[in-house]
C-alpha cells in the first residue's frame, strides 16, 4: 500500500509557524551543543578529579570493608586515597576514549553499552577489570 500526501491545502499561517518553531529548535539544539563543548574544553584544561572526594572515600572503605572485614580500624592515608582516585579516574577517562573510538569507527556518536563490552573483550584477561 503506498501513503499519499493528503490533498487539503495547508494554510501559510501553519508553515510560518512551523518553519520559526523549527528555527528555533534548531537554535536551541546550537546552543546546547556549544554549552557542552565549552564544558568538555573546561575539564580537559583542568587538573582537579572530577569525582567529588567524600563518595570516593566512602565507596573505598566499603571495598575495603568487603574484603577485609575482621579487621576493625579501617584508615587510610589522605596521599593514599588521592593516588587511588587519580589511578581510577584515569582508568576510567582511558576506558571511555578507547569506547567512544569503537562507536566512532561504527559511524555512530553515541556510546552504547556494546562499545563497552567490546573494549573490555579488546582489552584482554590482564586488564585489571576483566580479573
Amino acid at each position: 500500500m503506498v501513503r499519499r500526501k493528503s490533498s487539503r491545502p495547508k494554510s501559510n499561517a501553519s508553515n510560518a509557524s512551523s518553519r520559526r518553531n523549527f528555527a528555533m529548535d534548531k537554535h536551541a539544539k546550537k546552543r546546547r551543543v556549544n554549552g557542552m563543548l565549552k564544558e568538555i574544553a573546561r575539564l580537559q584544561r583542568s587538573t582537579k578529579l572530577l569525582i567529588p572526594r567524600a563518595p570516593f572515600a566512602r565507596l573505598v572503605r566499603q571495598i575495603m570493608l568487603d574484603l577485609f572485614p575482621r579487621l576493625e580500624s579501617q584508615r587510610i592515608q589522605h596521599s593514599a586515597l588521592e593516588a587511588l582516585q587519580e589511578a581510577a579516574e584515569m582508568y576510567l577517562v582511558q576506558f571511555f576514549e578507547d569506547a567512544l573510538l569503537i562507536c566512532l569507527h561504527t559511524k555512530r556518536v553515541t556510546l552504547m553499552v556494546q562499545d563497552m563490552i567490546l573494549c573490555r573483550r579488546l582489552r584482554g584477561r590482564g586488564d585489571i577489570i576483566n580479573r
